[in-house]
C-alpha cells in the first residue's frame, strides 16, 4: 500500500515537474520566436537597402553602359563618315594618279619625239653649216675666177660681165668724180650684186667713191641710176662701229650724203656713208 502510494507521489512529482518544465519550456519559446521575428526584420532591411543600393548601382552602371554606348555609336558614325570621307578622297586621288600618269606617259612620248626632232635639226643644221662653209668656199674660188677673169683691158677700161670699169687714180669730191665719168660717156658705178661687189673689192687698195646717195631725201639712199636699194636687192653697209649709215656731221654740218666702198680703216668689204666734199679715188662704170 505504501509503495503504491510513493509510486503516487512519485508520479505527482513527475507530472508536476513535467508540467513545471513545460511551462517553462513555452516562456523561452515566445521570446525566441519575438527576438527571431526582430532579427528577421532588420536582416530584412539591411536586404532590401543592400538591394536598393544594387538596384542605384546596377541602374547606375546602366546608365553609364547606355552614355557609353551612344558615346561609341557616336564616334563609330563619325569614324564611318570619315572613312567614307578618306574613301573617296583615296578614290578621287586614284583617278587623279591615273590621269597623271597618262599625261605622263604622254609627255614622255611627246619628250622623245622631240628630242628625236632636236637631234635631227642638230644634224640637219650641222649638215646645213658645213653645205653653207662649202658654199661660200666656192662662193669665194668663184668670185677670185670670175675676178681674175675680168681683166681685159680696153682703153684703159676692165671688161667684166657686159660692163666697162674704170678705176681712177685722182682723187676727187663726190660731184666732181661723177663729172669725170659722165665725161667718159660712163657713170659712178652701180653695185647690183654680189658677183659685182666682190670683183670691185678684188680691184681696190683704198676707199673709192660710188654712185649711191641720198642727196635728195635723207635716209631715202639711190643709185645715180634712179635705182633704190630695195629694187637691186642688195646692201653692204658696216655692221661695225659706228654702223651705217650714221650720217656723222662733225666734219661736215650738212651731213654724210654719199657712199663709198670702204674706208680709211681698209674695210673694203663694206660700204660706209660720207661727206660728198671729201676727195676720194672713184670707179666709172658703163655699158658696152
Amino acid at each position: 500500500m505504501d509503495s503504491i502510494y510513493e509510486n503516487s507521489d512519485f508520479i505527482l512529482s513527475t507530472v508536476a515537474s513535467d508540467e513545471n518544465c513545460s511551462q517553462h519550456k513555452g516562456f523561452f519559446t515566445e521570446e525566441q520566436e519575438s527576438e527571431r521575428k526582430v532579427s528577421s526584420s532588420m536582416w530584412t532591411k539591411v536586404l532590401l537597402t543592400l538591394l536598393g543600393f544594387s538596384l542605384v548601382f546596377a541602374l547606375g552602371g546602366l546608365c553609364a553602359l547606355w552614355m557609353i554606348y551612344n558615346h561609341k555609336l557616336v564616334d563609330f558614325e563619325s569614324l564611318n563618315e570619315q572613312h567614307i570621307m578618306v574613301s573617296e578622297q583615296l578614290a578621287a586621288q586614284e583617278i587623279n594618279s591615273t590621269v597623271i600618269l597618262r599625261e605622263l606617259e604622254e609627255l614622255k612620248t611627246n619628250y622623245t619625239r622631240v628630242r628625236e626632232q632636236l637631234l635631227l635639226h642638230v644634224e640637219m643644221k650641222k649638215e646645213f653649216n658645213d653645205l653653207t662653209a662649202r658654199y661660200n668656199t666656192l662662193r669665194k674660188w668663184l668670185s677670185f675666177y670670175d675676178a681674175q677673169s675680168c681683166n681685159l683691158a680696153v682703153d684703159g677700161w676692165i671688161a667684166c660681165r657686159g660692163k666697162l670699169y674704170s678705176f681712177s687714180s685722182d682723187k676727187l669730191n663726190w660731184w666732181s668724180s661723177r663729172d669725170v665719168c659722165v665725161s667718159k660717156g660712163a657713170d659712178l658705178v652701180t653695185i647690183t650684186n654680189q658677183s659685182e661687189q666682190d670683183f670691185l673689192v678684188s680691184k681696190i687698195k683704198e676707199t673709192h667713191w660710188t654712185g649711191l646717195n641720198d642727196l635728195d631725201t635723207e635716209g631715202h639712199w639711190v643709185w645715180v641710176n634712179n635705182q633704190t636699194l630695195t629694187e637691186t636687192g642688195v646692201q653692204f653697209w658696216f655692221n661695225g662701229r659706228p654702223i651705217q649709215p650714221d650720217n656723222w656731221r662733225v666734219e661736215d654740218p650738212s651731213g654724210e650724203n654719199c657712199a663709198s666702198l670702204g674706208d680709211h680703216n681698209g674695210n673694203f668689204q663694206s660700204w660706209f656713208d660720207a661727206s660728198c666734199k671729201t676727195e676720194k679715188r672713184f670707179i666709172c662704170e658703163k655699158e658696152y
